[in-house]
């Protein structure tokens, strides 16, 4: 599914009327938000949604505030591997604001939510600006190079039963929900291996009864326990977000 297919709330299609449950949104100063706020328009987005895709132009930025996004690196044989996620505490399109009008990665629904979405050219306009909502991007860019960052080592060096824990507590903490929808193929692609290596770490962490997986649905049964076995990057980016954006977000 396109951008293009994104379902549009036509009763708001002049902007809202208060403040979205979007972390950056939220704590924007009421002046900076005021401009944009007629121009927001709230959005349903379906799993698998594409909001922007690699060498396309980037037309709006989505708000989101529900749900997951994946950031996929992509090779010429359509190959992908995950660089990062996010939730309501950030928005997609971000190269639109530094004036770069394409994405190198794509960026897809990986959860089904909802949001708000602008034409990145308003957006930039306020971003130029300055003051508290720039201030606000930047943090947002340096969550992100955080998590790419620390992605590249534990792809690396870590292993795929501790790599799995991580991307689901990852996931679980962008979507604010223990019950996870996705598939082993979903997983594998993230992760960047093959399915039956995915399959047997799923069957070591259901074993351990850290989760409970069904088809298409996996749940978190322990946290603290998954905790344990993810790696150290779960702790590292996750400690990043809590000092950046508090531990509730």
């Amino acid at each position: 599914m396109s951008y293009e297919q994104v379902t549009i709330d036509g009763a708001a299609r002049n902007g809202v009327s208060t403040r979205p449950k979007n972390l950056i949104l939220t704590k924007m100063p009421e002046a900076q938000f005021a401009f944009i706020q007629r121009s927001l328009v709230p959005c349903e987005l379906p799993l698998g949604t594409r909001l922007s895709e690699p060498n396309q132009p980037i037309e709006f930025v989505y708000f989101l505030t529900s749900g997951l996004v994946s950031i996929d690196a992509l090779t010429a044989k359509g190959e992908s591997v995950e660089v990062g996620v996010l939730g309501r505490e950030g928005f997609t399109g971000l190269p639109a604001l530094l004036g770069h009008p394409q994405m190198a990665h794509d960026a897809v629904m990986q959860g089904s939510g909802a949001g708000f979405r602008i034409r990145a050219s308003i957006l930039r306009e306020e971003f130029l600006k300055g003051g508290v909502f720039a201030q606000l991007v930047y943090d947002f860019i340096y969550l992100q190079t955080v998590q790419a960052a620390q992605s590249v080592l534990c792809n690396r060096l870590h292993t795929v039963e501790a790599r799995m824990a991580r991307w689901l507590l990852t996931a679980s903490d962008r979507q604010q929900t223990e019950i996870l929808q996705l598939t082993q193929e979903y997983l594998a692609q993230m992760l960047g291996t093959r399915r039956s290596t995915v399959t047997v770490a799923a069957g070591k962490l259901q074993r351990r009864k850290l989760i409970d997986y069904t088809r298409g649905k996996v749940r978190i049964a322990d946290r603290p326990a998954l905790e344990g076995a993810a790696c150290e990057c779960y702790g590292i980016v996750r400690g990043a977000y809590d000092r950046m954006i508090g531990r509730n977000y």
